[in-house]
């Protein structure tokens, strides 16, 4: 390949437009002018001083290529060859850069990665927390004791361990003014008491064994007056024998006519039942009736319509009763300041204890002690407690 040969080849690849002046020039340079020609002499090889050795500049810095430019690569080696000879060129593969670099770099960090991930993989959670915190939550939350109810009966239920079974219980144990009480009829203090105005209607029956006695439900518009404050009547129930005592002595049974305002302040009215009118004959002058036994009709409509399954509301139909029928004609009574009989043994109930009792037959006794018996809280200390009887 001649030199314009090569300077043709540049142009076509548009790479040697500013290479060829400089190559025009040193063949210009090479060639003798003909004016020269005629004169030169020819001059011997040791006549001819010697010409200084030329001194290479340094290399520019080669700027970063590309990868993978085939065109540009063949362009650098053929400047390079031009550069070096003035024969003809001969451009080998070996002249030009690897047409593929191997990226040895980047190889590297594949395997770092992969083996990062197959020497540390990333662990599963542990169950160990897990099973440290149910085992926790086992020890701390203890398991539930069932609740003991109260029960008249001795026995983890029983009166002596009411305020253990519940906090509200307090007063059963430390209340000053408990009920019930004994009553001296020698120690009252007689007055002109108001008497009690009974505002009582008849109402359907509605009643339940709640476990612990037979009682009735009250319905709205029955009512007392005491000391010109009313209270509505909102249960009976029944006790055997009866939780109040007279110079020492029970009746064969009570019953009890509950009683509240809307200010929560509560009375409540006891009577007590009797089949023989020589309940309080131990002397004379004790003896307060004389009225023959004789059945009662409501009791026997009460004991008659006693569910048959316990803590089961019953209402039997067109059954009607009237409270009224529960108390003796002579109304005359004791009162005092006391508390619930059972818990939460509130105190700052109003007691009204009628002086005469309700006459009842031995066989309706009888028939309610089938049902319930000893249904009674013990005795309570009177204390510093006045008890008024009407005259």
């Amino acid at each position: 390949m001649n030199l314009t040969s090569k300077a043709r080849l540049f142009l076509s690849l548009g790479l040697m437009g500013a290479a060829m002046p400089s190559i025009a020039a040193d063949e210009k340079a090479k060639e003798p002018s003909p004016a020269a020609a005629q004169t030169a002499k020819p001059v011997s090889p040791a006549a001819t001083p010697a010409s200084p050795p030329a001194v290479k500049a340094p290399a520019a810095p080669v700027a970063a290529k590309p990868a993978n430019n085939p065109d540009q690569d063949m362009s650098e080696a053929l400047v390079k060859k031009i550069n070096k000879s003035s024969g003809d060129i001969v451009l080998r593969s070996s002249d030009l850069p690897p047409p593929f670099p191997v990226p040895k770099a980047e190889a590297k960090p594949d395997v770092k990665v992969e083996k990062k991930a197959e020497v540390k993989p990333k662990e599963p959670p542990k169950a160990e927390p897990i099973v440290i915190t149910v085992k926790e939550e086992l020890i701390a939350t203890p398991i539930p004791v069932p609740e003991i109810p109260w029960t008249y009966a001795d026995g983890p239920g029983g009166p002596n361990n009411w305020a253990n079974l519940k906090k509200e219980n307090q007063l059963c144990a430390t209340g000053k003014m408990q009920s019930p009480i004994n009553i001296i009829t020698d120690n009252t203090v007689k007055g002109n008491l108001n008497p009690i105005v009974f505002e009582y209607q008849p109402f359907l029956l509605s009643l339940m064994d709640n476990g612990r006695t037979v009682e009735v439900s009250a319905r709205g518009g029955n009512n007392i007056l005491v000391n010109e404050k009313r209270y509505r009547l909102v249960g009976i129930h029944f006790h055997k024998p009866s939780e109040e005592v007279f110079n020492g002595e029970r009746a064969e049974m009570s019953v009890h006519l509950e009683h509240e305002h809307h200010d929560g302040s509560k009375v409540i009215v006891a009577v007590m039942m009797s089949s023989s009118s020589q309940l309080f004959a131990a002397t004379e002058k004790r003896r307060w009736w004389s009225t023959a036994s004789e059945e009662n009709p409501l009791f026997q409509i009460i004991l008659s319509n006693v569910p048959l399954v316990k803590n089961q509301a019953s209402s039997p139909r067109n059954v009607v009763i009237n409270p009224l029928q529960l108390l003796p004609e002579d109304r005359t009574y004791f009162t005092y300041m006391g508390s619930l009989t059972k818990p939460p043994c509130t105190e700052g109930v109003i007691w009204i204890i009628m002086k005469n009792p309700l006459i009842v037959t031995a066989q309706q006794i009888h028939s309610f002690g089938q049902i319930y018996t000893n249904n009674f809280r013990p005795l309570q200390s009177q204390g510093d407690r006045i008890i008024k009887e009407i005259r």
